[in-house]
């Protein structure tokens, strides 16, 4: 058998427990009661291709003296067949190779031979071997769309592909396609919902013949198509217009604001056009002054000229009929209403990071207190009026690495430092926040508080 070597090794984290540096002189290890742990690599399987492998390390041993919990395992793939592309980033349990029992889908029939070694904190054991043969008569999968089936206009319909099969029970992959529609559809496979999975769904946009079809994968070979139809319906519902909530604008907001009715609809998807206008207006408004920049938009600007309560009404239309009209009132305030806002640049915060620290040659080493990231959040702040903040952060202390200082939420960068066993490095910086509306503002400010301790057998992370 053609077969390629692999030297790749998959590292494993190891968990060590032992006494830290500093204790009383004479202080040793306790002798071990065996050489080395003893790697158990599982038994040897056939599985036919495509299907979901498992590898098993849990009979592994380590010495007496070493919990089971206390073994690191490293898998290595010694040889796969010479068509295949598999390695160790292949294996995974929950995301991550370090496992004793990690899994792999094989993408190519033949031996795959596989080694496990494993250590406890003092030795590494002899590497065991495991065969995985994996079968494969190169016969291609079956692809079933399921039953012909009955749609309405703007609702999901679904496809079921759930019965297609690979004759060798591989894992299947899935292709969806929109093979045709009626003249007055737009819909295209990019249109399907769940593409790639058994069952997928289109939301239909006008009314016909639907051809759908599915073509399955087992990794070597794709099936030939299977088609299914779906016959669409339609009785055409008026479209619905949505003019927003209204209220009271924001002492910021001037003279010139924005209406919202992109929430309007048409059951069927029809294409929608819009018509707003002034129902009421406050007494002395000039419809020479106030008016719509454009009525005919979802989102049109409109300029008042008198404070009080406005009225709105949106209607749309599809190509068939209007909808009911939508009203919405509005309070603009006065100028010189407007209130201060509130800065809160969050509660004063303490940012720990460990430096993992192990025995090396009998001498405690530390790692380095790893860089990290830190956000600060200002997004408590507030403005009683509803108006829009513009936030400013400040270093007061002047040696941090801001990331951005203009939103609302800011990250800072603490820069990689130097681990010491039972020593801890500290470091307080003072944040300050400014708020603005359009006119009155406000600060506030935060207190952080880095340190940088070494600690035997944890890792170097943050928190």
């Amino acid at each position: 058998m053609d077969i390629k070597h692999a030297s790749r090794a998959l590292a494993i984290t190891t968990v060590a427990f032992g006494t830290a540096c500093g204790g009383k002189d004479g202080d040793t290890a306790p002798a071990s009661s065996c050489a080395a742990p003893l790697a158990e690599a599982g038994e040897s399987q056939t599985l036919p291709l495509g299907s979901l492998i498992t590898l098993d390390g849990n009979r592994s041993t380590a010495c007496d003296e070493f919990a089971a919990s206390d073994i690191s395992y490293t898998w290595g793939f010694d040889r796969v067949p010479v068509d295949s592309s598999v390695d160790e980033n292949a294996l995974s349990e929950n995301s991550s190779s370090d496992a004793s029992r990690p899994s792999f889908v094989p993408d190519a029939p033949g031996e795959y031979v596989i080694s496990l070694r494993v250590s406890d904190p003092t030795t590494a054991s002899e590497p065991d071997y495991v065969v995985i043969t994996v079968m494969s008569d190169d016969m291609p999968p079956m692809a079933d769309c399921g039953l012909d089936t009955n749609g309405t206009v703007g609702l999901s319909a679904s496809l079921d592909g759930r019965a297609s099969y690979d004759p060798e029970g591989a894992r299947l992959s899935y292709n969806w396609t929109v093979s045709s529609t009626p003249e007055c559809s737009s819909l295209a496979s990019y249109s399907l919902f769940d593409q790639g999975t058994p069952v997928a769904s289109i939301i239909p946009d006008c009314q016909g013949l639907f051809v759908m079809s599915l073509v399955v994968s087992d990794g070597m070979h794709w099936s030939e198509p299977d088609y299914c139809l779906v016959n669409v319906a339609s009785d055409n519902a008026a479209p619905r217009a949505e003019a927003g909530t209204g209220g009271m604008l924001p002492a910021c907001t001037g003279t010139t604001f924005q209406l919202n009715g992109w929430e309007s609809y048409d059951p069927e998807g029809d294409p929608i056009t819009y018509a707003w206008s002034v129902v009421s207006a406050p007494p002395g408004a000039d419809p020479a002054v106030y008016g719509f920049a454009d009525n005919t938009v979802a989102d049109p600007s409109f300029t008042w000229d008198k404070s009080g309560e406005w009225t709105f009404q949106l209607q749309v239309s599809d190509p068939y009929q209007s909808s009911v009209p939508d009203l919405v009132t509005y309070a603009m305030g006065p100028e010189g209403e407007n209130n201060s806002p509130t800065a809160n640049a969050g509660g004063d915060q303490t940012i720990t990071v460990i430096g993992g620290c192990t025995y090396e040659s009998y001498s405690l080493v530390c790692e380095p207190c790893a860089e990290v990231l830190y956000a600060v959040d200002g997004s408590g702040s507030s403005d009683p009026d509803g108006d829009t903040l513009q936030y400013e952060w400040t270093d007061l202390t002047g040696d941090l690495e801001l990331a951005g200082t203009t939103t609302s939420a800011i990250n800072i960068l603490f820069p990689e430092r130097e681990a010491v066993y039972m020593s801890t490095y500290t470091e307080t910086h003072e944040l300050e926040l400014y708020v603005n509306d359009c006119s009155l503002s406000d600060h506030d400010r935060v207190t952080l508080t880095y340190t940088c301790r070494g600690e035997y057998g944890s890792s170097s992370s943050p928190f």
